[in-house]
Parts: structure tokens; C-alpha cells; sequence
């Protein structure tokens, strides 16, 4: 399974992994990214890191029964650390998209769209 980190690179990933409150706007404008190309790269890499984090949480939380993860859910979701870097990840993502209206899709929606089309032609 690939590692979220190594999706982001270690700059962001400490930068989003820190213990205090989470400020996607000043990530980006620390990041100085000065084309359409660098947006639509960092978009990819936020995107994988977001859908394996979140996969490795779901994965973590199955492991328990289903009773303790009901009781356990509020605190789990806030404390379990894939959970969070998923969130951020994710509320990243959406900003940069708001910064970058025009940008082009990501590497996932070209393929899930190419995906479609193949299923749907058969």
C-alpha cells in the first residue's frame, strides 16, 4: 500500500501533519506555485494521499467489532491520525480547486471518466 507521505512529499506532509490547526490557503501560498502544470501535479499527489489515507483508517477502525467502533467513533475519527490527514488532505484539495477554477482535472477523474466510457461501450 503506498504511503501518503511519500504522495505529498515530506515538506507538505509536515506542514499538514502538525499538531495545531490546519491552514490549507497559507500551505499554498507558501508552496509558489506559478503555473496551471504544478497545480494540477500537487492536485494529483494531495488526492492520492487523501484516498490512501482514508483507506488505511477504514482499515484500521475495521479491525475493530462493530459495537466498540459505534462507541467509539466521535473520538476515533478526531484522533486517528490516517482520519485526519485524510480531512486535511481533502479541505487542501478543495482549496486549491477554488484557487485554480480553471484547473483541469485530476489524474483520478480523467480515469474514472475513461473507466466509464469503457464500461459503458461494452
Amino acid at each position: 500500500m503506498q504511503c501518503g507521505k511519500s504522495s505529498v512529499g515530506d515538506s507538505i506532509y509536515r506542514y499538514m501533519s502538525g499538531s495545531g490547526r490546519f491552514f490549507p490557503e497559507q500551505l499554498l501560498d507558501c508552496l509558489n506555485i506559478s503555473s496551471e502544470h504544478e497545480a494540477v501535479q500537487l492536485a494529483d499527489r494531495v488526492e492520492a494521499s487523501m484516498y490512501t489515507w482514508r483507506r488505511k483508517s477504514c482499515l484500521s477502525n475495521s479491525k475493530n467489532s462493530w459495537n466498540m467502533v459505534k462507541d467509539l467513533m466521535s473520538t476515533t475519527e478526531r484522533t486517528d491520525k490516517n482520519y485526519v490527514m485524510a480531512e486535511r488532505a481533502e479541505t487542501l484539495l478543495f482549496c486549491l480547486k477554488q484557487r485554480y477554477p480553471e484547473l483541469s482535472q485530476t489524474s483520478l477523474d480523467i480515469c474514472k471518466i475513461q473507466y466509464n466510457k469503457v464500461k459503458t461501450e461494452e
